[in-house]
């Protein structure tokens, strides 16, 4: 894998992984404050990268085994999809909010959407290495047959 691409992975991971960390810590402040501590912050951060790891993990796994790789890279894409899927129902529940005419939460509507950006970016990167061999080899034919 790419070294561009490994960085955005592990960059979109992060982000990630601390938003997730974010709201499990705050969430925590607010139902048990008397109990709050750099323990419960250090769990939830441990939760964040495991909820990210099909971002981070395809980057650390070793290329010795292409076809297990592969394998990897694209149950890693449908797990970030569905990592996307969340993140943008956070948005949907804004627009709906809006619709209802209540207030939105226009900081939850914008991490969420970027958030939901950056899970359909990392899963393009994953799948991009098989689906870029599929298009050339589309091209190729296209060219030969007209």
């Amino acid at each position: 894998m790419p070294l561009l691409s490994r960085m955005a992975l592990l960059i979109g991971a992060a982000l990630c992984s601390l938003f997730i960390a974010g709201i499990g810590g705050e969430f925590s402040r607010i139902v048990e404050p008397e109990t709050y501590s750099t323990g419960t912050s250090a769990s939830w951060l441990l939760v964040g990268a495991l909820v990210a790891s099909p971002m981070w993990v395809p980057t650390v796994f070793p290329m010795r085994f292409p076809w297990a790789f592969m394998a990897c890279r694209w149950v890693s894409a449908v797990a970030v999809l569905f990592l996307g899927w969340f993140f943008f129902g956070i948005v949907l529940h804004n627009v709906e909010r809006i619709d209802a005419g209540l207030d939105p939460t226009p900081s939850a509507m914008v991490q969420g959407a970027g958030l939901a950006l950056v899970c359909l970016v990392s899963a393009g990167i994953l799948v991009w290495p098989e689906l870029g061999k599929y298009v050339k080899r589309s091209a190729r034919a296209f060219k030969r047959r007209h």
